[in-house]
């Protein structure tokens, strides 16, 4: 990205500029590390599927596959939860520097992106408390799915280690454990879906809240006197101001 740098317009005096930093490339991909994550969630929410499967095919063949099918279930979980996390982070930083490029004093990044009106800082508020309550509750669901579930785990280990051996277990006995482990898992798994889809609404109406004030901005045929210029450079704009001001608050909604 090349840095934005200060220019000295004759007629003016001394400039400041101002960068208005792109983040779709950063939101998109935070958008499919978030929307993966909760897949690979509710994956390892059936993952007790494939043991039920497994046990009814006694061998080591049926038994590795099964183990298989656990192991890169996590890994996509553990990958996506990283590719989220790093993208959320990046799209955060650029998104909440903008603020300060649009002259808007908050530093809450999905109030402060709308603009003024009432309704539409109302409908970001409720969006996020309604992602921030399904997360922080389908993480105790979990967490409490995962503490009941460590009375079966010996169990769990010896119907998996005599279905490995190719000894016949009991259908039963499969049935409640395996059944039991999806169970505890499932609602928590749920619940993480509904938290992505939360997040999902709030990183994309914030990215183009912010596209619309680029929009405004470059769609004005006379220029407000704050602002002298409003250029590209690669993926950001820079805005050349006077130098003690800042430019004006736009909204609106456009696609990079």
């Amino acid at each position: 990205m090349a840095p934005a740098r200060a220019r000295v317009a004759a007629d003016r005096g001394p400039a400041a500029v101002t960068r208005i930093r792109a983040i779709s490339h950063w939101a998109t991909t935070a958008m499919l590390g978030v929307a993966g994550t909760a897949l690979a969630q509710l994956l390892i929410a059936f993952l007790p599927l494939a043991d039920i499967w497994a046990a009814h095919r006694p061998g080591a063949g049926a038994a590795a596959l099964a183990g298989t099918v656990r192991i890169v279930a996590w890994i996509l979980l553990a990958a996506t939860a990283l590719v989220a996390a790093i993208a959320f982070a990046g799209w955060l930083t650029r998104a909440r520097s903008n603020l300060a490029a649009f002259g808007v004093k908050t530093r809450e990044v999905t109030t402060g992106s709308v603009g003024r009106s009432p309704e539409l800082r109302r409908r970001m508020t409720v969006l996020s408390w309604l992602f921030r309550v399904s997360l922080l509750t389908g993480c105790l669901v979990t967490g409490l799915g995962l503490v009941a579930g460590l009375d079966n785990v010996d169990e769990i280990g010896d119907v998996r280690d005599q279905t490995a051996a190719g000894h016949p277990v009991d259908g039963t006995l499969v049935a409640h454990l395996f059944g039991r482990q999806l169970m505890l898992r499932l609602p928590g798994a749920a619940l993480f879906v509904i938290a992505a889809v939360f997040a999902l609404l709030l990183i994309a109406r914030t990215t183009s809240a912010q596209y619309g004030r680029v929009a405004r901005l470059r769609g004005v045929t006379v220029l407000p006197a704050a602002i002298a210029a409003l250029r590209s450079a690669n993926d950001d704009w820079t805005v050349v101001l006077p130098a003690p001001t800042t430019p004006t608050t736009v909204g609106g909604t456009i696609r990079e």
